[in-house]
């Protein structure tokens, strides 16, 4: 069981930047940054996150001992682990679902999502939480916080704890067990499975439909293209054409 180390910062540029800084000068495993505020925070994709005072932003450093090729796992294992926070702290787990690779949504509404940052030796994840407040510049989906959803109260630095705690019991089980010991249970939480799907890739202009099908044997977006299967680890964006936002 790896322990974790949270360190509690009044501001910062993002708390990814601070991970990454004492990352790189050796810091172990666990070290953990949790700040009340961001002036700098950052998403997927360079996508700028809405840092709102009283949500939580939280990173810490991972120093995996697997194989590479498994270290985006590391995302689906998080989001899980923020889910099961979330029904901890009392929200109905029936509302939470897992969106691929990387949000957590609640009734439909983004909640939290998970920013992995990989160098050569260490990953830095990143978590960003609402939990007073609503983002207000989210286009692309409708955003909920915490609050809406428990009637009990936390300090953000005891979700922060509760966050980490799950955290490092499911990454230690990860690096003893590998990914198959999840798979079954994020796909019964992942989002729109077997819905009609719309991928865009990187690298083609044209954008491919096909059946979400959950999960990949490696954590890969695995969808029904006619009698094909394939699967994607990274692509640009992904939409549900038979979904409309309320």
């Amino acid at each position: 069981m790896v322990y974790f180390d949270l360190n509690i910062l009044k501001t910062c540029s993002s708390t990814n930047d601070i991970a990454i800084k004492n990352a790189k000068k050796g810091l172990p495993e666990g070290s953990s940054y949790l700040s009340y505020l961001q002036t700098n925070g950052r998403g997927r994709n360079n996508n700028q996150w809405e840092s709102m005072k009283g949500n939580l932003f939280l990173s810490t450093i991972f120093r995996p001992t697997m194989s590479k090729v498994n270290w985006h796992q590391l995302s689906l294992i998080i989001g899980l682990s923020i889910l099961e926070t979330l029904i901890e702290l009392g929200v109905d787990r029936s509302k939470i679902k897992l969106k691929w690779p990387n949000d957590i949504l609640v009734q439909k509404s983004k909640i939290s999502g998970v920013l992995l940052e990989s160098f050569d030796s260490f990953i830095v994840a990143g978590i960003g939480l609402n939990i007073l407040k609503k983002p207000q510049n989210e286009t692309k989906w409708n955003t909920t916080k915490l609050y809406d959803h428990t009637n009990k109260v936390f300090s953000i630095k005891y979700i922060a704890n509760a966050i980490l705690k799950i955290i490092f019991k499911n990454y230690s089980i990860w690096e003893d067990k590998g990914f198959d010991f999840f798979k079954k249970k994020i796909d019964e939480s992942i989002y729109n499975i077997n819905s009609k799907v719309v991928l865009k890739l990187n690298s083609q202009s044209k954008n491919i439909n096909g059946i979400f099908l959950g999960l990949g044997d490696n954590g890969s977006l695995k969808i029904k293209v006619d009698n094909a299967f394939l699967e994607y680890y990274s692509v640009d964006s992904f939409c549900f054409p038979d979904e409309e936002l309320s």
